[in-house]
Order: C-alpha cells, then structure tokens, then sequence
C-alpha cells in the first residue's frame, strides 16, 4: 500500500505569516511528489482567518472550523479534532506559523516506504524568526540520542528522557528522576494506527504537554522510531505563536509545563515501576 500523509495544520489566530505558511508547506509537498491530505483546522480561533487561506482550498486541502475548541488556542486542538478528517495512513501536526521543506517531507516518506517497523519518523529543524532568519537548531546535533539508530532502541530512549540507567546514558539509579522531552512535534509523521494500539493524545490530562506524553507512550511501549539528525524544517516564533498565549499570568507553555509535566513524570514513575515488577512489556492509553 503507497503511504498517504495526512497533515493537520493548526489555525488560531490570524496573522500575516498563515498564507505563506501553507503556501510554502503546499509548494514543498509537491515537490516531493508524497501523496497528501492537507487540512487547515480552525480551533475556534479567528474566524476570518478562512479570508486568508480560502485560495488554497481544493480536493486536496479542506478547511474545518470548529467551535468546540479542543486545545483552547494551542497546536494540539486540532490533533484530536482533525482526526474524524484523516484519511492517510500517516499523520502530522504543525503550527500555524511552522515552515516545511520538500526533503523533510521526501526524506521522512523513505524512511517508512522502507521501514515498516518504524512508527515514527522526526527531523531536526532551525528555530527561525518572524521573517524566516535562522536563529538556532532546534535539537543540539551531538545530543547523546542523536546518534544512528538510538531511537530504534525505543525503551532505552525512553530511559534517557526519565533519568533511568540505560545504555546510552549511565546514571545509575533504575528509578524515574525527571521528565524531558526530546522530539519536537511539526517536525514529526507517525503512523495512524498507534491510535488504535497505544490510544489518542491525552489533550485533557496533559494539555500543551500531551505530545511529549504521547511520544513517551510510543517509547514505553517499545515502538520503533527513526530520528533524522539534520534541520530540515522551520521552526517559526512570532509574537501570534500559541506559545506565547498568556494564561493565569504565564505564557501557555510555561503554564502547562508546570501543571502536565508533574501528571507525566508521576504517571510513568508508576508504570515503570509496574513494568520493573512485571518483567515484560504492557500496553498503556
């Protein structure tokens, strides 16, 4: 069966960088010759934002206003919302402002033509400016995990991120002793049926946190993934970034940081001590 990506891009508020954030993620699909689904999902943000994208409507590209609001304003709404919509085999979700390359999608779309035991496919990328100006890479590029192959070892992965003695990273202790995320989202295509086998994003818990408890999830559970150690997509940072939302005096990510993270670390403190016990693998939604 040819792999069909289905991507789901976040809309919130309305903004001079929306138009040419989907006319450029449309131009590099194309030029990568991947099949796609593209679907520009309205979070209840601004309604008017369809004046500025409603040119690129087409039978591939769908916008969908909800007035549910699934994230209140974050890039994870439409995950869970878009999902009734989704109709490739493979899944992304970007921000509104993020930029894509045509290499990101071409080399990503390899790896599971060729891979079909890998679940998950993420690239580094360049942190950006407003005007597209590089400012750093997202991921440091001689990071203990960024070596080939250290994300097909998914649980010894998973080890690294909790603070638990693993191969790549010696600490000594076989407990959980942090919680650190180390895949960041636009710039990452799974497969759709993890959904059915590890569960969907837990957007109620885990809030703006919820992709880093997904991918934990996906290690935990011992599912292969492949890491491309070089920036091929655009991380942008505006002043309408959902990260920057304002909630109860804190920025939207430091807030849900705060809050998720504590749910995570506790919820796979158990669960590791669970799997100790067991001496094998559990499944976990």
């Amino acid at each position: 069966m040819k792999n069909k990506l289905s991507i789901v891009h976040n809309l919130y508020h309305r903004n001079e960088f929306v138009n040419e954030s989907v006319r450029l993620n449309l131009l590099a699909l194309e030029e990568s010759g991947v099949d796609y689904q593209y679907i520009l999902f309205n979070d209840k943000g601004d309604i008017d934002i369809e004046d500025d994208i409603k040119e690129f409507v087409s039978k591939k590209v769908e916008y969908i206003y909800s007035d549910i609001n699934y994230g209140k304003k974050k890039c994870c709404g439409g995950w869970l919302g878009a999902l009734p919509y989704v109709n490739g085999n493979l899944i992304q979700i970007t921000g509104q402002d993020d930029v894509m390359t045509s290499l990101f999608y071409k080399t990503s779309i390899d790896v599971f033509d060729n891979r079909d035991d890998i679940y998950l496919v993420f690239a580094n990328g360049f942190r950006v400016s407003e005007n597209l100006n590089c400012d750093s890479i997202m991921i440091n590029q001689d990071y203990i995990l960024s070596q080939p192959g250290a994300y097909e070892n998914p649980l010894e992965v998973f080890k690294v991120w909790y603070g638990i003695n693993s191969k790549f990273h010696k600490t000594g202790s076989d407990a959980v002793s942090c919680a650190n995320n180390g895949i960041v989202t636009p710039g990452t295509i799974y497969k759709v049926e993890l959904h059915d086998l590890i569960g969907v994003p837990d957007l109620d818990n885990c809030g703006g946190a919820c992709d880093f408890e997904y991918w934990s999830r996906i290690l935990f559970n011992g599912y292969k993934c492949h890491y491309i150690n070089f920036p091929l997509w655009l991380y942008r940072l505006s002043e309408y970034s959902a990260g920057l939302e304002v909630i109860d005096g804190k920025k939207n990510n430091e807030y849900w940081r705060k809050i998720s993270l504590e749910w995570i670390k506790n919820k796979y403190t158990r669960l590791w001590e669970e799997k100790r016990k067991l001496k094998n693998t559990i499944s976990i939604t």
